[in-house]
Formats: C-alpha cells, sequence, structure tokens
C-alpha cells in the first residue's frame, strides 16, 4: 500500500513588520493577519502541515493550533554578535560605574551619562549595522534550529519579508523541487 506523503510548506516572516514592499505601507496587525490568515488556509483547506518561522515573540495569537510557530528570537538573543553588543556596550559600562553611583547625587549624574553613551552607541552604530547584518544572522540561526522533517516533502516556501530572503534561498538551494515565491497565491501548484 502507497502511503501519500502530507505536503509541507513554509511561510518565513522573520520581521513581519517589513513587508516586501520599499516602503513600510501595510501596518503590523494586517501583515500579521495576512501571515496568520495564509498559514491557517493551507493547514485547513490543502491538509497541509504548515511551518511559520518567525523572530518576533509576539502577536501569533490567532495562528490555527495545527500551524507550528517557530520562532527564533530567543536564539538570535543568545548569538554571539548581539551578545558581544551587550557585554561591551551595557554591562560592562554598568559594572564599572556601579560603585560610583552610589554615592548620591554625582554618581546618578554619572550613571545617567553612562545609560545616556550606552544607547548612543547601541542606536547609532550597532543598529545600523545589524540591520544588514540580521538576515544573515537569523538564516543562520534558523539552520540550526528548524527541523529537517524527511517524511513530509517541502513543496512551498512564501517569504513575507526582506528579512527572510536569504533563508528562502538557502532552503531554495536545499530543496530544489521546493516552490520558493514572495507571491501569497492561496494554492499548492500555483506557479513562483
Amino acid at each position: 500500500m502507497d502511503a501519500v506523503q502530507t505536503p509541507r510548506v513554509m511561510v518565513l516572516a522573520l520581521d513581519p513588520k517589513l513587508s516586501m514592499d520599499a516602503a513600510p505601507s501595510v501596518e503590523p496587525s494586517r501583515q500579521y493577519r495576512r501571515i496568520i490568515g495564509l498559514a491557517g488556509h493551507f493547514a485547513a483547506e490543502e491538509g497541509a502541515r504548515v511551518d511559520v518561522v518567525t523572530a518576533e515573540p509576539g502577536g501569533w495569537k490567532g495562528l490555527d493550533e495545527r500551524v507550528r510557530l517557530h520562532r527564533l528570537d530567543g536564539a538570535e538573543a543568545r548569538h554571539p554578535l548581539t551578545w558581544l553588543e551587550h557585554t561591551l556596550v551595557i554591562r560592562v559600562p554598568r559594572l564599572l560605574v556601579r560603585p560610583v553611583a552610589r554615592l548620591g547625587r554625582p554618581g546618578r549624574r554619572l550613571d545617567r551619562a553612562r545609560t545616556t553613551a550606552s544607547l548612543a552607541v547601541h542606536r547609532r552604530l550597532f543598529l545600523p549595522f545589524y540591520r544588514h547584518a540580521r538576515p544573515l544572522v537569523l538564516s543562520r540561526v534558523a539552520r540550526r534550529r528548524l527541523p529537517d522533517d524527511a517524511d513530509a516533502p517541502l513543496v512551498r516556501v512564501i517569504v513575507m519579508d526582506r528579512t527572510s530572503v536569504p533563508l528562502a534561498r538557502r532552503l531554495a538551494r536545499r530543496h530544489p523541487d521546493a516552490v520558493v515565491t514572495t507571491r501569497q497565491d492561496r494554492d499548492l501548484t500555483a506557479k513562483p
């Protein structure tokens, strides 16, 4: 008896707040509803195993219980690049200023200056760099965290944002028969 394998669909929404458009024209809650509806359709109507891959912790309350949600935000926070930045910019200066901060008014001023400087370095130096490195970091994190289900062939990968493109490219190389697309067609047989 030949068993029919259930097709598998992967929806990549690593940063749902950023759509594939050049301008952020879609509000985040609408984008979340679009992703949840698309994943629910493939799970309910098409009978596929659906995996949603994201790096955002919230906004997934309406997701169908048949859809597997893979959150990468915890692993991203533990990545050496983000850990090193947090250690050098926040933790070490805090430890250096802590003994002086207890000395009253001058200590509080020094602590506020340390906080301001740490936030400025984080926002003006690290975040512009990390905006470009984040897709590659998340792709590498996902490679280690995502299960490789051999029993369900991957037939479709839907890319919902720009941050997901490196991971989609990696999945396209790994599964050459899968359709990798940014189109949100609600059909398993639709072309890219």
